[in-house]
């Protein structure tokens, strides 16, 4: 079994069970691993745990992929180490450490004793990290749902009082979905959601934020967009759904439509009041014949 080395105190040193040397400090680090399930965090009490020993002068993390984590500390210099890190076959992403001077033979050894300190209590903070994104994903489609749609609205709204940042809601729904569902099956119905959802991704830009709203409805918070900007968007994407043909995979195929509201983020909204501007602009799209976008002013 590995002898764990860790930062030692010139006047306070404590001999542990083996008769290796600990210091004090070390204990509270190691408590300091367990206690967070913030990948970012952990990290950095990881690194502030070996650079005494090591002179580390920064590092970089990327998580396993599709997780989309990716932190760094310090700065990157000429010499790095590099470990991809794994717990019994369960990928846990990359981890490299730079310094300005190369490293021995002997503090790879010690950096990659002390790893194994850092994968377990990495790999929960994964879990835990991919448990909460679940949480707030839609599994259909994978877009955000509708418990994470409401804080983002309201982070757009104090970004808007804070910096005067425009922003405004699309909400989007599948016209005679219903029909769909019953003459095609509800298998197809899914599969006509998917489509739109992925018309929907093409048609936006990617810091755009895009959620399933419930059943056949979505949602689009546009970032930075007026209610004009916002309307020519729906438009598009109106024209992009009404040219796509879904395929099924019984073989057939359909042609849906969708119908569009709009409302522009005004002082004073909440997230409920911005929404239901945009769902009364929905109802009115739909009253008024479907396939049509419209606007509902604060």
């Amino acid at each position: 079994m590995a002898i764990f080395r860790f930062p030692k105190s010139e006047d306070q040193n404590v001999p542990s069970e083996n008769g290796s040397i600990i210091a004090p400090g070390a204990f509270d680090a190691l408590l300091k691993l367990q206690a967070t399930l913030d990948v970012e965090e952990l990290l950095a009490h990881f690194i502030s745990l070996i650079t005494a020993e090591l002179s580390i002068d920064g590092y970089s993390y990327i998580g396993p992929q599709g997780s989309a984590i990716h932190c760094q500390g310090g700065h990157t210099n000429r010499h790095a180490l590099a470990y991809q890190l794994m717990v019994e076959a369960e990928q846990l992403g990359e981890l490299l450490v730079y310094r300005s001077r190369p490293f021995s033979e002997a503090e790879s050894m010690t950096l990659e004793d002390m790893l194994c300190l850092v994968v377990y209590p990495l790999r929960n903070c994964l879990r835990y990290q991919e448990a909460i994104r679940s949480s707030f994903t839609d599994p259909l489609t994978g877009l955000g749902n509708r418990s994470n749609m409401l804080p983002q609205i309201q982070r757009e709204i104090s970004l808007s009082n804070r910096e005067a940042r425009l922003a405004s809601l699309l909400m989007i729904d599948i016209d005679h979905f219903k029909n769909i569902n019953d003459t095609q099956g509800h298998l197809s119905g899914d599969q006509v959601i998917i489509c739109i959802a992925d018309i929907i991704r093409r048609t936006v830009r990617d810091f755009d934020l895009v959620y399933r709203y419930g059943g056949e409805e979505f949602a689009i918070l546009l970032v930075n967009t007026d209610g004009v900007r916002a309307h020519q968007v729906a438009e598009r994407l109106r024209k992009n759904v009404e040219g796509h043909t879904c395929r099924l995979n019984n073989g057939r195929s359909v042609s849906p439509t969708i119908s569009v509201g709009v409302s522009e983020l005004e002082r004073h909204d909440t997230p409920q009041t911005l929404i239901e501007r945009a769902d009364r602009a929905l109802y009115r799209a739909k009253s008024d014949g479907r396939n049509l976008v419209r606007q509902e002013k604060f």
